[in-house]
């Protein structure tokens, strides 16, 4: 197989109340995109992939080119892009297998290119023979016109072959495209079967999950609404304004999406906001608040509240600001590192606070597919570090018979149940609160959920109580 890209180091002092995944790296000035979709996806392929550096977000990438396409391009762009990092190294494997010879390391747009039509042919719907004849011309337009023959002969033995009985003959953690030290790790956490519905569940593109806003009326009236515009949904059994859509569509073609009456959110992410123990006039704090969502759901829960948004990337902050004003909600935004209170906070104690910390981003794989390539196992310790100083930094914040609600979407117990564990070693006046809730698996501390076809991403979660 080929080399992966190499993993992004977590973000440190300015990663401390930031973004809770994949790190992003300022945007630069580019040249002219292409117009070509197909072509367009290489380019940002090799952004997102390159061979030996340190890629760029899917989504950031993605969202410097979304409004200069056709509806059309731009779903063609995003499937390509987002189905490539899905399934990276399936594709990898076999193409590698396919060749007589390898690629040369110069011939990386080639290999993306080439990878796009595998991913095209084995997981679309697209007409095998369209697949097939628009990859030469691929590679003529990058100035690879050796490969055109190349093209059309590697994905013309793909079109016979089954994958599916490719992918049954591999290791799962190339059958289901994971890099080696997650598939470890998820076994030595959880054991092989666990493990292996893990990755399975992963190179599965998650449901459309929506949060309903109860201050538009209760979960059987937001049902109804669903009913009223044709969108067929089932209920969440986890949070009680979850709903599942049966398929996903436009944000807009949600009712009442622009009034704030809806808001997509996963359901284990809604949970946090849930228990959030406070007087309805109480303090509250969402430490780590960009991009907003779960600021948002605390407003809607506490309307009566003095909510404080707190991030250090001001930049996102401008997120949470358009999420407040879509939901009709209010709260004081404030740019600021959870790690350093003191240079933001006024004294004045708080009834809870929720800490959704930065994390691996391993729970939510089928969102962020690029994220298992800008990660590596070297990361952890750093993350850890930094998600243990905010919990101490914070605790002393919190009112006495106030909480903390702690929460990660990784599915990594060195980052949870191991982490809260040290935590209420470390504190003597904290205890673990999270008896409300369960997780799929047994923990030694809070609750944790793994990720399910179909259902929730992997996610954890603390409430933690302070002795009054």
């Amino acid at each position: 197989m080929s080399r992966h890209p190499r993993s992004a180091s977590p973000r440190t002092a300015r990663h401390a109340s930031g973004p809770r995944s994949a790190g992003r790296r300022p945007a630069a000035r580019r040249p002219t995109r292409p117009t070509d979709p197909r072509h367009l996806a290489v380019v940002l392929l090799g952004e997102i992939l390159p061979a030996d550096e340190q890629g760029r977000s899917l989504r950031e990438a993605l969202g410097e080119v979304r409004d200069g396409l056709s509806p059309a391009d731009r779903g063609l762009v995003s499937d390509l892009c987002f189905g490539v990092c899905r399934h990276y190294r399936l594709l990898d494997h076999w193409l590698d297998s396919a060749m007589d010879k390898p690629l040369k390391p110069s011939a990386r747009g080639v290999r993306l290119a080439l990878l796009c039509g595998l991913y095209e042919l084995w997981f679309t719907e697209r007409p095998a023979h369209a697949v097939v004849n628009a990859y030469p011309d691929l590679c003529r337009t990058l100035n690879a016109p050796w490969a055109a023959g190349l093209s059309n002969a590697l994905l013309r033995k793909a079109g016979r072959t089954e994958i599916d009985e490719v992918r049954a003959a591999l290791p799962v953690a190339i059958a289901c495209s994971l890099p080696d030290w997650l598939w470890q790790q998820w076994c030595a956490d959880w054991g092989d079967d666990q493990a292996t519905a893990m990755a399975r569940a992963s190179i599965v593109p998650a449901p459309m999950t929506l949060r309903g806003n109860r201050l538009h009326g209760d979960a059987a009236a937001l049902a109804q609404r669903l009913e009223a515009a044709g969108l067929p949904h089932h209920a969440g059994s986890l949070a009680p304004y979850a709903f599942y859509l049966d398929e996903a569509v436009p944000v807009n073609a949600v009712p009442g999406f622009n009034d704030g009456v809806f808001s997509v959110q996963d359901e284990a992410a809604q949970l946090p906001a849930e228990l959030i123990d406070a007087p309805d006039d109480g303090r509250l704090l969402d430490a780590c608040a960009a991009p907003g969502g779960k600021t948002g759901q605390l407003a809607e829960r506490f309307p009566g509240a003095t909510l404080i948004a707190l991030d250090n990337d001001a930049a996102r902050l401008d997120r949470v600001r358009s999420n407040l004003a879509r939901l009709g909600a209010n709260a004081t935004v404030l740019a600021g590192d959870a790690v350093v209170p003191s240079a933001w906070w006024d004294g004045t104690p708080f009834d809870a606070i929720l800490l959704d910390a930065p994390c691996s981003a391993t729970g939510i794989l089928r969102r962020q597919p690029d994220v298992k390539w800008h990660r590596r196992a070297t990361d952890l310790p750093t993350l850890a570090g930094l998600q243990a100083r905010m919990l101490d930094a914070l605790w002393p914040l919190i009112r006495p018979g106030g909480l903390l609600v702690y929460a990660t979407c990784s599915t990594l117990t060195q980052e949870n149940a191991a982490q809260v564990s040290a935590f209420l070693a470390r504190q003597g006046d904290a205890r673990d609160d999270t008896a409300q809730v369960s997780g799929d698996v047994a923990v030694q501390a809070g609750a944790q959920w793994l990720p399910r076809e179909g259902g929730h991403d992997g996610f954890y979660l603390a409430r933690l109580r302070k002795a009054d």
